[in-house]
């Protein structure tokens, strides 16, 4: 009997650590998934954002304009943020370290020209 019940303590304990594991960003295929902002198709995957809740909901996002609206009108915080590096879309930096710039030679999804990298070297030819 007691070797059932340290049987299912075991595998309750087994699934507990492998869900408690650091949240990492989702890989998206082109086209698969809409903006929870402003409905678009994510297809532009140099400016694709996601979000984290702390309950564990996730939200994607064409651009970083669409993030900050969406966090703005919801307003609410977010346990992660990560955005694409704009020079290597299978990279994604945490919104706090990314170098986030404005500027007119980037043509991102909504027209704000934002856009993130991963160091301020990798961004200087971007600015004016």
């Amino acid at each position: 009997m007691w070797f059932k019940s340290l049987k299912l303590i075991c595998i309750f304990f087994t699934v507990g650590f492998i869900n408690c594991g650091d949240v990492q960003p989702e890989r998206l295929t082109v086209g698969e998934i809409k903006c929870s902002h402003c409905s678009m198709n994510i297809v532009d995957m140099r400016f694709h954002t996601q979000l984290i809740t702390y309950k564990g909901k996730r939200y994607h996002f064409d651009a970083i304009e669409c993030l900050d609206q969406f966090q703005n009108d919801k307003n609410f915080k977010a346990q992660k943020i990560w955005v694409t590096n704009y020079l290597d879309t299978n990279e994604f930096i945490t919104k706090e370290k990314a170098i986030i710039i404005h500027s007119d030679k980037i043509r991102s999804p909504m027209g704000a020209g934002l856009a993130a990298f991963k160091t301020h070297e990798d961004s200087i030819p971007f600015q004016k």
